[in-house]
């Protein structure tokens, strides 16, 4: 009973303060991101939505407990489509559609890169739709591979640490120079927002392949 007390108090305590609403814009990306702070604080609290906006604008919403992200989570693509949910508190997927923009996932072992056969990859929250919008809203065709009318697909390579970060962009196979470059300058603008692969239960580090696409006209 005094253990119920004590938690009843904090709860109503926390709400008795009342929550502001926040409202902050962002030009790149171009986002509308709504969430509640505690009074007097700057202490995320309570509903809280993402709004991408611009080509292939997409959206995530969800709470906010003591400033971090917690229960499930939403993502909607640009139609308005469910695509994942992310239980932040659990740390699992309640709902996930097939994360398509990995076309390979590679584990360093005995100092050489095996592929990995079974299925599983690290997951971008927000999948396709996010990934799709950071390229679509970033990219640039470089003029002097225009002007050489140069096309093709530039392969780029990621590591994905246990932790959910992306680092060392590098491009395995290289190509024209400029395309290249314009592929690790748009890689290198992705969000930190992976969930990592897990082997055996495990968080583990990989390399991942992602494909970029130069089409003039």
């Amino acid at each position: 009973m005094i253990t119920l007390s004590l938690v009843c108090f904090a709860f109503f305590s926390t709400f008795s303060q009342g929550l502001q609403k926040v409202k902050e814009k962002s030009k790149n990306p171009n986002r509308v991101f709504t969430y509640h702070v505690l009074e007097n604080s700057q202490v995320k609290e309570g509903a809280a939505e993402i709004q991408y906006k611009g080509k292939l604008g997409f959206r995530e919403k969800g709470q906010f407990s003591q400033g971090n992200r917690s229960g499930s989570w939403e993502f909607f693509d640009f139609d308005n489509n469910l695509i994942q949910k992310y239980n932040y508190t659990s740390k699992e997927f309640e709902y996930l559609q097939n994360f398509n923009a990995v076309k390979a996932v590679y584990i360093l072992k005995d100092q050489e890169l095996v592929k990995i056969e079974t299925g599983a990859i690290p997951v971008l929250l927000g999948g396709d739709a996010k990934f799709s919008y950071f390229f679509a809203n970033n990219i640039f065709y470089p003029h002097a591979a225009m002007s050489r009318g140069a096309t093709g697909t530039v392969g780029v390579m990621v590591t994905i640490t246990k932790e959910g970060e992306m680092i060392r962009p590098f491009i395995p196979k290289e190509g024209d120079k400029a395309l290249d470059a314009e592929a690790l300058r748009v890689v290198s603008l992705m969000p930190n927002d992976w969930i990592p692969l897990y082997l055996n239960g495990e968080a583990t580090d990989c390399l991942v392949l992602f494909y970029l696409n130069f089409h003039m006209g």
